[in-house]
């Protein structure tokens, strides 16, 4: 008899408390439709989309602004807004204008934005009433790519040529006045260490200190460049005497000299002394040093770099015997 006793007062608890909660249900959704059937003012947000711009007109706007519409309405038409990104479209074939901005009024565009809502819905106020936007003309123009890679090669490697961006130019869209102050893009800045292969990198262009509104061809370019092993070579290059006046004669010491170049080991057998050329100008040569100086005037494309190993010569003037 204990056991029925205890059964049936928890059966009479749960039964009350399950009337509690269905009570409570009931009462919340009593006071949701009471809201939701009631009228109130709310702000919605809309950002606005340009469309009908002509060809050449670009609006120079890093961000369009956002316009705030106030409505009154009941709680089930504004349920249609509560998940949406509002955008207005913004039709500039309609706008006032002058040379340099377009001008949008909200009196006048007061029936577009009430298509968005029902009949039922009352629009209190627009902030703000009237919009600028500068707009320019736009033009085209076409700079080449500045390479900001920095290969560190491992001893005894080296670029055969210089490094070069693929494409090497690209073409920026937007208002002639910006584009006059541009002359190159520049890659992002890299440091490539420990290189002893071709270098194949993709970079993009460093273009985040530019105006968002230009448009560009590309934001990235691949730089590529041909690495190769490099060593040292010296080849002994006669001196050519130039500007020697016919009535004199000139004897210089010495006749030849070293010329140390740096190559890649591919193209090292190649080279010979007729690929350089130095020169000693008779026009400049100071007669108070007793001493002409010689200048390697040419040496080869594939040298990287070359150098005389002696600067000075000495030399003898004469007249020539007729």
């Amino acid at each position: 008899m204990r056991k029925i006793f205890e059964y049936l007062r928890q059966k009479i608890r749960a039964k009350r408390l399950n009337v509690f909660v269905l009570f409570l249900l009931l009462a919340f959704f009593i006071s949701l439709l009471s809201k939701l059937t009631s009228p109130s003012t709310h702000t919605l947000q809309f950002e606005l989309q340009p469309t009908k711009l002509p060809p050449r007109v670009l609006l120079v706007e890093d961000r369009l602004p956002i316009i705030d519409v106030t409505i009154t309405t009941n709680g089930f038409s504004l349920l249609k807004f509560a998940f949406k990104n509002l955008k207005l479209n913004i039709d500039f074939s309609t706008l006032q204008k002058n040379d340099t901005v377009y001008y949008w009024d909200q009196s006048a565009h007061r029936a577009e934005i009430a298509q968005y809502f029902n009949s039922n819905t009352v629009i209190e106020n627009i902030r703000p009433s009237v919009l600028s936007f500068s707009y320019a003309t736009q033009f085209a123009k076409k700079v080449p790519v500045k390479i900001n890679l920095q290969p560190e090669f491992v001893v005894g490697y080296d670029l055969k040529s210089p490094l070069r961006a693929h494409p090497d130019s690209i073409t920026i869209v937007g208002p002639e006045q910006y584009l006059k102050a541009i002359d190159a893009v520049a890659t992002e800045a890299l440091i490539q260490s420990a290189v002893k292969t071709n270098i194949d990198k993709v970079l993009a262009l460093d273009i985040s200190d530019l105006p968002s509104y230009l448009k560009f061809s590309t934001t990235k370019v691949q730089v590529k460049g041909t690495v190769d092993k490099f060593t040292e070579g010296t080849v002994s290059v006669p001196v050519q005497l130039v500007n020697l006046p016919e009535h004199l004669v000139v004897s210089i010491f010495p006749k030849e000299i070293p010329v140390v170049y740096y190559t890649s080991l591919s193209t090292y057998d190649a080279i010979t002394p007729k690929d350089f050329r130095i020169e000693c100008d008779f026009n400049t040569l100071d007669r108070s040093s007793n001493v002409m100086i010689p200048k390697l005037v040419t040496y080869p494309n594939a040298a990287k770099t070359a150098a005389l190993q002696i600067n000075s010569l000495e030399y003898v003037i004469t007249q020539k015997n007729d």
